[in-house]
């Protein structure tokens, strides 16, 4: 029988969720693990591919779950069961169009071009779907992985020999083009023309809350809107498009992107003993140090010492930095710059939700 737990781990300023799967396979069981960022798309490693006795796989299981909980994970609530493909890995065909990331200085000029439209940039995994004797989900460069079960369930009821594009966050698809309907490509198609196809085929699908076929902001007045309103909801960033471009292959000007990146004071409080990387830290209302994980220090940089503040780019916080780069050590400023409150939380997330996430997960 299928059996699945779901694991969290805050260990060492971490956010990370582990799920562990007993499923049944072909005249036996196999069993996969799945990690990530908490509240992203996980990613499968496979402990036992091919089909074994239950016993066999029950022990697997057991173990793998032993070995994780040892290692500082929790057990939190069950989530969604995860279909992993017999030809995990292998490559789908599916060539993407990429976004080339433009700095956010240039907003302006692609909201007043009307020739661009806009779209969120959620914050995800790439996972272009194809709807073919099953459906299957393919990674940014372009082989096969897994996919929420609920999600398959879904397309299975899209035209056989359908392409979308799509970023995975959590259980759900966020659908921004099609390339293929039906066994027709639509690559040439103009890409206003290829979202309204999306917005009839996810439609038919009868708009469920897993498949969504995301906003699209055509002109000025409703791109601008667009941008504040997802600056204002500390969304990850904007992607603009041309409106009569077709879907290519690779990086082009047609598509382009914007992050919304933050900048913050922060402490050095440990240094890697092998890597050259750093841990760093703010503090809170009463002075006590809250750790915001690890940086890595690019080679153009000196590593600084225990102590020293340092400016960190980022998008977010979570429970750590997401994405954090390093920006140099800070002579300039001072300890009382250092704190949680320069800090920008991911949407419906502040200091004071992350501690109390973080005190329930301690719990569990």
């Amino acid at each position: 029988m299928n059996e699945s737990i779901r694991l969290l781990s805050t260990k060492d300023g971490a956010d990370k969720e582990y799920r562990v799967q007993i499923e049944a396979k072909g005249d036996g069981y196999i069993v996969t693990g799945f990690n990530g960022r908490r509240g992203g798309p996980l990613k499968a490693q496979p402990k036992i591919a091919s089909p074994v006795p239950y016993d066999e796989a029950k022990k697997a299981y057991d173990a793998l779950v032993k070995s994780k909980l040892k290692g500082g994970y929790n057990p939190a609530n069950a989530g969604a069961e995860y279909v992993v493909p017999a030809d995990i890995g292998t490559p789908t065909g599916i060539k993407l169009h990429l976004l080339t990331q433009v700095p956010e200085s240039d907003v302006e000029r692609y909201i007043n071009d009307d020739r661009y439209l806009a779209q969120e940039k959620y914050d995800g995994e790439r996972r272009p779907v194809a709807r073919r004797e099953t459906v299957i989900g393919s990674n940014k460069n372009g082989f096969q992985t897994t996919l929420p079960a609920a999600v398959v369930d879904v397309l299975s009821a899209l035209p056989q020999d359908t392409e979308i594009d799509a970023e995975q966050v959590g259980e759900t698809l966020y659908c921004f083009d099609v390339m293929k309907i039906a066994g027709e490509c639509q690559r040439d198609v103009a890409c206003l023309e290829r979202k309204r196809k999306l917005d009839v085929l996810v439609n038919r699908l009868g708009n469920p809350a897993n498949i969504v076929s995301i906003e699209t902001a055509v002109g000025t007045e409703a791109k601008r809107a667009l941008y504040q309103r997802l600056r204002a909801t500390r969304s990850e960033g904007i992607v603009f498009k041309l409106v009569d471009s077709g879907y290519g292959e690779g990086k082009t000007d047609d598509m382009l992107k914007v992050k919304f990146i933050e900048s913050a004071t922060l402490q050095v409080a440990s240094i890697h003993p092998t890597k050259r990387s750093v841990t760093v830290q703010a503090f809170d209302d009463m002075g006590v140090a809250v750790p915001l994980g690890s940086v890595t220090v690019p080679a153009n940089y000196p590593i600084p010492t225990v102590g020293e503040l340092v400016e960190i780019e980022y998008l977010y916080v979570v429970k750590s930095l997401v994405q954090p780069v390093f920006r140099g050590v800070r002579t300039d400023q001072t300890l009382a710059s250092c704190t949680l409150r320069q800090l920008k939380y991911r949407a419906g997330l502040g200091e004071e939700d992350a501690q109390n996430d973080d005190d329930a997960l301690l719990a569990a």
